[in-house]
């Protein structure tokens, strides 16, 4: 969260002095027309939209289905996506008998029914179309002027003037932080609580809608939606500050949590919610009773905190960890409890990531973070720029100025006041558009970066590719996103996304010198589907009632981790190698009865259908069709064909390959032979124990080396505000950037799920805290809750730890290679073959080196330099060498060593300014014994592993995959078994060497053609 400048100078258009549009001090009477600044509106019947033209003034807005013809006209002009006022509501007539003073301000009809030239109808659902506006936002339709209509500001936030000088105002006004935090107050001699205050200003903020208000009232949403939303992990960010708590090794919070499901248990919450159904089944594991809200410890002048308090002393707060010498070592640098460290760290989590949920609206403060809180964070679609589209005429349509910064008293708009939700036509001639990327981009920023990586787009905050200082090395080619209108808006020139500039994403890169990208966009997007074509009600809204009327028995429950409760899953729509997806009778979205593909609990995707011709899913982004493959079909050659593809055969020689079952018989495909027999088990298929994504996610963004810093600021000038309480507070985070950003690793790990997946680092954190004396506390670094990350030479593990390295879902899923990006992961990605040890003969010495831990050794030989080959321009393994899947297993690269202070330690890193190394560029200062932490040695090849996990597998049976492991019922790294199989170079150890296999191009290498049927 940036700290929110206060600025003295109003702002000040062409035209008119924008004064305070929720108080009129002179409380003139209400009359219709445009009262604040406006933009031109485009020529809708000439206008332009992805590449066609459009006459809107033909649109008949009652009868017309084509889509892209409803999507070009709404993107024009808002009003456009209303039924026309002539249409028939098939449900409920159109109101008459007098508007209120909303209607008539905003939207200029005199009636309840949107009839007029303004504001568009918010909510044009047919038998709902007419709720009247103060259903949803309260306040007084029966006011004669907009003092006596809306709710009044409250003291707290005041008027525009108060916003320009008080900065703590300014904050909760934009992010809607502590709104609820504060008592009633009175205005007139009318009294108000801060909840008709957030109601008027959102009615779909969570806080209101699980208090039966806005799109929680009876009738609406408040009987379901509001309930499950409000436990679910997009309200309460119980994910994040849950999973970091467990990773400093804080106990948890709520007392009875401990120890429940290998005691990571969710215990905090941006606000405390309960689950009055609870029941503790040790089979359903990460579901909780409740959750408490995340303390907070650094008020402004609260001297039992933070506030001119010497127990949070940098010379000694790295002493607030336990000792090698206590418990047996089990809680070797766990926080202690209760302590200055603890509160650092919580508060510099709180402060950084600490409003990433529907409980606020985020920083609100710059381009591609505007956004609303609750249920219109996603329903209520803002511009990327901040600025409003609508049709309403008392909206100014100008603020703010600049979108890259926002000033006081400024306030961000939605784009249209009109509800997204599945794109449809409905009876009654409205366009109902979908919800789009941009409404899920402004928050899913953080870990993956999941949505720009969906889109084909890699975060390089330190802009390391522009200055030449990637590590291990540049791409061959890259393209940073200067050109791409998703981002850099030419028509608003915007500098800055999320706050960073077009070299710090890049849209293109190629490692190998082959002309492919090797950091592609998402399958699924490429063929013009959006998140919410995956991500539907059950997972969003944490639970859904089902077309028959039932509803999901695990709707509403609070789960610990977001997997635990996410239902959709890849076999959901694409089956598995055993048989097609299933289906089961629903009706969809425009009321048909069909067969819909169902998710692991059963609820039926109604998106989706299958009939003669195949599966199919209709986007509920754009309404287009798509054909969906099942895997069955690219392993069987049963000449099932692709409909929309001219009749491609969907059978994949390779695939067939990869996934069939190695037992000579063709229908359950041709599996992974070799020309020697015993190096595979007949009947065995990799589709028993590997996820989609081990070998689909073509590529994943690693964060390696997180520096964190937590500073003390009480300076009066200076103004910091709290993500839970909104209130003032003395901290502020003044460095939190990651040592190394790159494309290039990968890892396998089992998932919680207990099968191999793609892994990646987690946060490999350093903290660090200035304290009031402006005294610099180093490198602090936690084992988590089980005593994993940081605990060197205890039970089994090495002496260089970790940190965290955790399940990641990639969203970078590939199949075929085509003539522009990469494919899948191929064999030689994970797998050893004769042909990498007949090229590589140096393997033995390498993995002995790495195993005995010998880094002199290591530099002596050359490693660093070999690597930064081998490694570095080599994403997919295309160079075939013995090093990738010796990384790939977790044993580790050598090329991630780092020292105490979290610099890395290496010769070939010449950035003098490389996060976190006070003096100068790691090449200056290598030396091979000041490595401390090996970060990508994340097991050791008897299976201990080296690094926290924080997800416990759903299916406690499925342990075996972690054998050797001294915590064998979380995911982690894969075990002792695997490791020999795919990594050693020595048969006689239980090496598994190739003589057949498929290389990263695709091509058939070794026996592999004898066995590939075309």
């Amino acid at each position: 969260m940036r700290a929110l400048l206060v600025s003295s100078v109003l702002l000040v258009t062409g035209c008119t002095t924008i004064q305070d549009y929720d108080q009129d001090p002179l409380d003139e009477p209400i009359v219709t027309g445009p009262t604040v600044p406006t933009v031109p509106q485009a020529d809708c019947n000439q206008y332009e939209f992805k590449g066609e033209t459009y006459n809107c003034s033909q649109l008949d807005r009652c009868t017309e289905q084509d889509f892209q013809y409803r999507l070009a006209c709404c993107d024009c002009d808002p009003t456009l996506c209303d039924p026309d006022p002539d249409c028939e509501d098939p449900e409920v007539p159109p109101p008459t008998g007098g508007a209120e003073s909303c209607m008539v301000c905003h939207n200029g009809s005199n009636n309840n029914d949107y009839a007029g030239t303004g504001m568009s109808n918010p909510h044009p659902f047919s038998g709902a179309a007419y709720i009247k506006c103060t259903t949803c936002h309260g306040g007084n339709g029966a006011g004669t002027s907009k003092s006596t209509s809306h709710v009044p500001n409250p003291p707290w936030i005041g008027d525009d003037e108060n916003l320009q000088v008080n900065a703590e105002a300014y904050f909760n006004f934009l992010t809607r932080s502590g709104l609820d935090k504060h008592d009633d107050y009175t205005v007139d001699g009318q009294t108000y609580s801060p909840y008709d205050y957030i109601q008027f200003m959102n009615p779909g903020d969570i806080r209101v809608v699980d208090k039966g208000r806005g799109c929680g009232n009876a009738g609406c949403h408040g009987d379901t939606h509001a309930d499950w939303v409000a436990k679910g992990p997009i309200a309460t960010e119980m994910g994040f500050w849950s999973n970091s708590l467990y990773s400093i090794g804080a106990e948890n919070k709520v007392d009875r949590n401990n120890d429940w499901y290998n005691d990571t248990m969710a215990d905090v919450a941006f606000r405390a919610v309960e689950d009055s159904t609870f029941v503790y089944d040790p089979d359903n594991i990460g579901r909780a009773q409740r959750l408490i809200e995340a303390p907070e410890y650094a008020q402004y002048g609260d001297l039992s905190g933070f506030y001119q308090n010497p127990e949070f002393d940098a010379n000694t707060i790295a002493n607030f960890r336990f000792t090698a010498a206590e418990n047996q070592g089990t809680k070797t640098n766990r926080v202690r409890p209760g302590s200055p460290l603890e509160k650092v760290a919580i508060e510099a989590i709180t402060f950084q990531c600490g409003d990433c949920h529907l409980g606020s609206a985020g920083a609100n403060n710059r381009y591609g973070d505007f956004r609303s809180a609750g249920c219109t964070a996603c329903h209520m679609r803002y511009s990327l720029d901040g600025r409003s589209r609508s049709t309403d005429p008392n909206v100014n349509k100008l603020e703010p100025v600049n979108p890259d910064a926002i000033a006081a008293p400024e306030r961000s708009h939605v784009a249209t006041h009109q509800i997204a939700n599945v794109a449809k036509v409905l009876s009654n001639g409205a366009f109902i558009q979908g919800i789009s990327d941009n409404a899920c981009v402004g928050c899913h920023q953080g870990s993956n970066r999941t949505v720009l990586q969906f889109w084909g787009i890699r975060l390089d905050q330190n802009q390391d590719l522009v200055n030449n200082f990637q590590y291990p090395d540049n791409p061959n080619t890259f393209v940073n996103t200067a050109q791409d209108t998703r981002l850099y808006d030419p028509a608003v020139a915007n500098n800055t996304f999320n706050g960073r500039n077009a070299n710090q994403y890049i849209l293109y890169e190629d490692y190998d010198n082959d002309t492919l990208d090797d950091t592609p966009p998402d399958v699924h997007y490429e063929a013009g589907m959006g998140c919410i074509d995956c991500h539907g009600s059950r997972d969003l809204h944490n639970g859904t009632k089902r077309t028959d009327g039932t509803i999901d028995p695990t709707s509403g429950q609070i789960m610990s981790r977001m997997g635990q409760m996410v239902m959709v899953e890849c076999e959901s729509c694409h089956g598995d190698d055993k048989g097609y997806a299933y289906t089961t009778s629903c009706t969809d979205y425009t009321g048909n009865t069909k067969e819909c593909v169902v998710d692991k609990a059963g609820n039926p995707i109604r998106s989706t259908y299958k009939d003669a011709q195949g599966y199919w899913l209709i986007s509920r982004l754009t309404g287009d069709r798509h054909f969906i493959p099942q895997t069955l079909d690219t392993i069987v050659p049963n000449n099932k064909t692709n409909p929309t593809q001219g009749g491609r055969l969907i059978y994949s020689p390779i695939a067939s390959y990869a996934m069939g079952v190695a037992d000579g018989n063709p229908n359950t495909g041709v599996g992974p032979m070799q020309t020697d027999p015993n190096l595979y088990n007949s009947g065995f298929t990799h589709m028993d124990n590997l996820a989609c994504d081990s070998c689909h996610a073509s590529w994943n963004v690693n964060c390696i080396g997180c520096h964190i810093q937590l500073a003390y600021n009480a300076n009066p000038a200076n103004y910091f505000f709290s993500n839970v309480t909104g209130e003032r507070i003395t901290v502020q985070v003044t460095n939190a950037d990651f040592t190394y950003i790159t494309p290039v690793w990968m890892g396998i790990e089992v998932n919680q799920r207990g099968e191999i997946g793609s892994a990646q680092p987690g946060m490999k954190a350093f903290w660090r805290y200035l304290d009031l004396n402006n005294n610099l506390a180093d490198g602090i670094v936690f084992s988590d809750r089980n005593g994993n990350g940081n605990n060197p030479n205890i039970g089994g593990r090495g002496a260089f730890p970790a940190l965290s390295h955790n399940r990641i879902y990639a969203h970078s899923i590939r199949g075929r290679q085509t003539q522009q990006y990469e494919g899948t992961r191929q064999c030689v990605t994970c797998h050893i073959n004769q042909d990498q040890l007949n090229n590589y003969a140096d393997y033995p010495v390498f993995f002995d080196i790495l195993e005995n831990r010998d880094y002199q050794a290591y530099a002596d030989n050359n490693y660093f330099e070999l690597l930064q080959t081998e490694i570095g321009h080599n994403t997919g393994n295309q160079l075939n060498n013995p090093y990738f899947p010796h990384m790939v297993s977790g044993l580790g690269t050598g090329l991630l060593q780092f020292d105490a202070d979290g610099c890395p330690n290496n010769p070939l890193d010449n950035n003098a300014n490389r996060q976190y190394c006070p003096n100068g560029a790691p090449a200056a200062n290598f030396d091979p014994n000041n490595t401390v932490y090996d970060l990508d040695k994340t097991v050791e090849l008897n299976g201990v592993s080296n690094t926290s996990h924080t997800q416990p597998l759903l299916e406690q049976s499925q342990y075996p995959m972690r054998t050797g492991s001294i915590d064998p019922y979380l995911a982690g790294p894969i075990g002792s078994l695997l490791l020999y199989k795919l990594a050693h170079y020595d048969a006689n150890q239980g090496a598994l060497i190739l003589d057949s296999y498929v290389d990263a191009d695709g091509n058939a290498r070794g026996g592999a053609a004898n066995f590939i049927v075309q």
